[in-house]
């Protein structure tokens, strides 16, 4: 049976009525997600604030909560007031995680602790799409947010097809003249062909190369979670007294950022 505070939150709305752009509309443009995935992750989200109250020990949030609560942080009069003030009647702190391997552990089991409070509590299974298993929360993360309406979105396997098969077409015949040039000149023609070789390898090599990333998120005493583009980052937040902090870029969370007041941290 649910609780009063559950169904508190369930009824809470963070979509202002009337909004031309609301909360779910930016949540789902911000992600890529559909409208309607946009709507179980905030679903979900309030889930998941109810377990930071109401579990008995720290917990994390999945990426794709964490990005409903990073927004939210920036709505700051729905999140502070009306959420914490006027339903959990305590602040719900964010936080970032101090990162290295210690970190990375702890939230790492705080989200597995996480994940079996919500089966316990809610009687099934954390759908897969919004909470995958640990394994997969923390495998090494290499998304970035792009704006699509300035950059083309080209998969990578693509982007390296299409460089080594340019590669080649100019290469190619490069090394032949430089074939015939070593016939008819010698050390130079020699130059030309390794010279041309070597750029081929270049090529291959660059094409080759990726970055990798990760991040880990968890609560203590309240909540924690990740939030920001990529790297190595976490956020937390502790549902004691206090002032708040809160982060509104793309780039991560900042105290200084659009919250609340002092108190808290940001990367």
């Amino acid at each position: 049976m649910k609780d009063e505070l559950l169904l508190r939150l369930e009824s809470f709305e963070i979509d202002e009525p009337g909004a031309t752009f609301p909360f779910s509309a930016r949540l789902a443009r911000e992600n890529g997600w559909t409208r309607g995935f946009a709507l179980r992750v905030m679903a979900e989200y309030k889930r998941f604030v109810w377990l930071a109250i109401r579990a008995g020990h720290p917990v994390t949030p999945s990426e794709e909560v964490d990005e409903a609560w990073h927004l939210h942080l920036c709505y700051t009069r729905s999140y502070w007031d009306g959420m914490c003030g006027g339903i959990l009647g305590k602040p719900l702190h964010h936080g970032p995680t101090e990162g290295g391997k210690r970190e990375d552990e702890k939230f790492a089991g705080w989200y597995a602790r996480t994940l079996e409070s919500y089966r316990a509590h809610f009687g099934e299974e954390p759908p897969a799409d919004i909470w995958p298993p640990l394994a997969i929360r923390f495998s090494p993360a290499t998304t970035r947010k792009v704006d699509a309406a300035t950059h083309w979105i080209v998969p990578k396997r693509t982007a390296k097809r299409v460089l080594l098969g340019s590669a080649a077409v100019a290469t190619l015949p490069a090394l032949a003249g430089c074939t015939n040039l070593l016939a008819a000149t010698g050390p130079e023609g020699l130059f030309c062909f390794f010279g041309m070789a070597l750029f081929l390898v270049v090529i291959v090599v660059v094409s080759k190369r990726g970055g990798r990333g990760g991040n880990g998120c968890g609560s203590g005493g309240g909540t924690t979670s990740s939030c920001g583009g990529g790297g190595s980052s976490g956020c937390g937040s502790n549902g004691g007294d206090g002032g708040s902090s809160s982060g509104c870029g793309s780039s991560g969370c900042s105290s200084s950022g659009c919250g609340g007041g002092g108190g808290g941290g940001g990367d």
